[in-house]
């Protein structure tokens, strides 16, 4: 994913790649042109007393030293705007993997821990690419350059460099893997920290209506605390690191200076005034990249542990699809052969068979958990099945292209979400396909279009957060008004009545009663009292169909369904009952 990205980027901008590089070597050239005008000056003109030039030489000093800030500046431009067109091709990478995979990886992962993913670690992209690699390499290609400067006017003290360098990166890394160690943690903070804010406020009117608030504020107060207590770790070695350095920049300098000047011992090398006050501008700004690639290493580092998230969602196995095309035939019905699914090792469904006419309504009836959702998922082509064959219409439905899998399915979930868009926006998708008229012929057939009519701009009215909002039961009937705009000929209905009032249930049975007509309806309800002039009813029961009859025909019969109705009829709460119990 990030290295496809990258490589993307490399094609598309390889120019201003050969123009960065040229400015990295060029910068690596430049770094001898100071210290060698230093010595001159120093040398040949303060030391003789000779001060004709002299203005001359800081002027090419000056020009020299605002050369090389210009073609850092220009290096900074480069690399931030490659870092942000690296980070756009990572994150529509990941939008696009995120696509494909399965709607069980949603089930079990919480919205907080993909939002993290999505920004947070693709942020250490950025962090990655614009201030890190690119700037380790220049440093490093300057510490070449400024080794090669010493070199040339003092050769005798490059030991003193190379006594300092594994100093410099044992220290380096010691910082380093605690930093990471840290890094690490934080991101799954953040993580925590996303999940309980989404699922808090998404939960607020029950956060409200049980005064939960401080308790909310106390659980709140463990992802901050862990958060808080490894950012200060971070900071802690952040603040002891330049002081570390700095004390070992200021004892080299110190050492060069006395190993090279005239002290009358035997350890003297005797270098003039001038390639003195060069060597130690040289070792001075010889720390600094020493310095800053340390810290590009830890910037490196802390953006790896983002980096190593971003890999382990590339992990995640994605759902293969094969799109077909196939020959849609209306007059076939719906029918499950043997079908069995699984979430992970837990089996759901083993061995369900089913069949439904088509243009005929029944309902699947079973206590939660039984997997209706699931069995529903799977007619609908979300999802396919671990074993055995499930046909709509006398085709495969995982094997639908989405467009065609919307004209075929009208899909009203149990909890039906409202986007942030006009009513219109809401009921058409945003597919932009839909005829205003189509949209308005839905909302006529679901009995919606004077709620719609009163509202302050009818169907541009805008809805979702801090917008206008509609009550649970006209939600409901929007949701199914979005089930039936493009006329599918299959409905699938998971509990269209869960939750609101028995004047609502009515007012949604009858807009149901009305767009049922000439399509096959499959819906679900653990309740008896939700089937709805039902041709047939089934009943789902460990994971198998356990009954299949009219609603009649099963209350007299001594199955699943009469005893799941006598507990229902009793008012009692359904735990775990069987035939024979009852």
């Amino acid at each position: 994913m990030i290295k496809s990205a990258v490589i993307r980027v490399l094609k598309k901008y390889w120019w201003l790649y050969i123009i960065l590089f040229v400015i990295i070597v060029a910068g690596m050239g430049l770094q001898l042109l100071p210290a060698l005008l230093l010595r001159d000056i120093v040398d040949n003109h303060f030391a003789n007393k000779l001060f004709e030039g002299v203005w001359r030489l800081a002027v090419y000093y000056l020009a020299v030293m605002a050369t090389i800030n210009i073609a850092e500046f220009i290096k900074a431009i480069i690399t931030t705007w490659l870092g942000q067109q690296t980070l756009l091709e990572v994150r529509n990478n990941m939008a696009a993997r995120l696509l494909k995979l399965p709607i069980s990886y949603f089930a079990k992962t919480s919205v907080g821990e993909v939002m993290s993913r999505l920004t947070t670690d693709v942020g250490a992209i950025n962090t990655l690419f614009s201030a890190g690699i690119i700037n380790a390499l220049t440093d490093m290609l300057k510490i070449f350059g400024l080794v090669g400067s010493l070199y040339i006017l003092a050769p005798q003290l490059l030991w003193l460099v190379a006594v300092s360098f594994p100093i410099i990166l044992l220290l380096s890394n010691f910082f380093r893997k605690r930093i990471f160690r840290l890094e690490k943690m934080v991101r799954v903070c953040i993580s925590d920290i996303y999940t309980f804010i989404q699922e808090w406020l998404k939960g607020i009117q029950t956060v409200k209506a049980y005064h939960m608030e401080e308790q909310g504020k106390k659980d709140f107060q463990k992802p901050l605390h862990a958060h808080l207590k490894n950012i200060n770790g971070i900071s802690k070695y952040d603040s002891w690191f330049p002081c570390v350095m700095q004390t070992l920049k200021a004892l080299i300098i110190a050492s060069a200076v006395f190993f090279a000047a005239q002290n009358g011992t035997v350890f003297s090398i005797g270098l003039s005034i001038g390639t003195l006050a060069a060597v130690a501008d040289l070792i001075g700004r010889l720390f600094s990249p020493i310095e800053a690639l340390a810290k590009q290493f830890q910037t490196i580092q802390q953006a790896m542990a983002g980096i190593e998230r971003i890999k382990e969602f590339d992990k995640i196995p994605t759902e293969t699809r094969e799109e077909k095309i196939q020959e849609i035939k209306l007059e076939e019905g719906i029918e499950l052969v043997n079908v069995h699914f699984s979430y992970d090792t837990k089996e759901v469904l083993h061995g369900v068979n089913l069949s439904i006419k088509s243009s005929k309504k029944e309902v699947l009836v079973g206590r939660s958990g039984e997997g209706k959702t699931t069995l529903m998922n799977l007619v609908a082509g979300l999802t396919a099945p671990a074993e055995g064959t499930v046909r709509v219409c006398g085709i495969d439905p995982f094997a639908l292209s989405p467009k065609e899998r919307r004209k075929l399915f009208g899909v009203v979930p149990q909890m039906p979400q409202v986007f942030n868009g006009s009513v219109r926006d809401n009921i058409t998708l945003r597919d932009n396909s839909i005829c205003r008229e189509d949209v308005i012929e839905a909302a006529k057939l679901v009995g919606l279009e004077d709620t719609i009519k009163s509202m302050p701009d009818g169907y541009d009215t805008q809805l979702g957060e801090g917008e206008s909002s509609l009550s649970s039961g006209e939600i409901q009937l929007m949701s199914l008004a979005r089930a039936v705009v493009l006329n599918p000929h299959v409905l699938l209905l998971d509990e269209p009545t869960s939750g609101i009032d028995a004047y609502t249930e009515a007012r949604v049975f009858e807009a149901i009663r009305h767009v049922s007509k000439g399509r096959t309806i499959l819906s679900i309800s653990h309740r008896i009292s939700g089937i709805i002039d039902a041709n047939r009813v089934h009943m789902l029961a460990n994971g198998k169909i356990a009954d299949s009859g009219t609603a009649d025909q099963l209350a007299k019969s001594n199955g699943w369904y009469a005893a799941y109705k006598h507990v229902e009829d009793a008012g009692w709460k359904f735990t775990e009952v069987t035939p024979e119990t009852v």
